[in-house]
């Protein structure tokens, strides 16, 4: 059982009145916006979507972020960075993006509350790294 009491509140706070209001697809959209626009005071409004695991590179140009309380030659660290980026990809491509198509089919109750904590732990999980200077 999920409560959305643990939600990340950018992503609670755009979608609570929608999905109360039994509009879960909105909620969910709503709130993939919402994650999008948190990547992106980190990121700069250059990069969107599916981009904004970028932020997660090893290389490059832009801003990046990692874990500091993993040790960068480790495995965990490398995991950590892929699994971040990969699921920043699936955030939008696999909730946000899907959500916004009317041929997709509307969420359950469950589902969207689902989808909501997929993005939740996203903003969560960006929240714990530091950006790279």
């Amino acid at each position: 059982q999920v409560s959305t009491s643990g939600l990340h509140p950018t992503i609670w706070a755009g979608a609570a009145l929608l999905f109360d209001g039994g509009h879960h697809r909105q909620a969910v959209q709503t709130a993939g916006q919402a994650l999008e626009s948190h990547l992106q005071t980190i990121a700069g409004p250059e990069l969107a979507g599916q981009d904004l695991a970028k932020l997660f590179a090893t290389g490059g140009d832009g801003i990046r972020v990692h874990f500091t309380e993993l040790d960068p030659a480790g495995k965990t660290y490398t995991s950590a960075r892929e699994g971040a980026a990969s699921l920043i990809r699936g955030a939008m491509m696999g909730v946000r993006n899907l959500v916004s198509h009317p041929e997709w089919p509307d969420a359950s109750e469950s589902e969207a509350l689902e989808m909501l904590a997929v993005l939740s732990y996203v903003a969560h999980l960006v929240d714990r790294a530091e950006v790279v200077k």
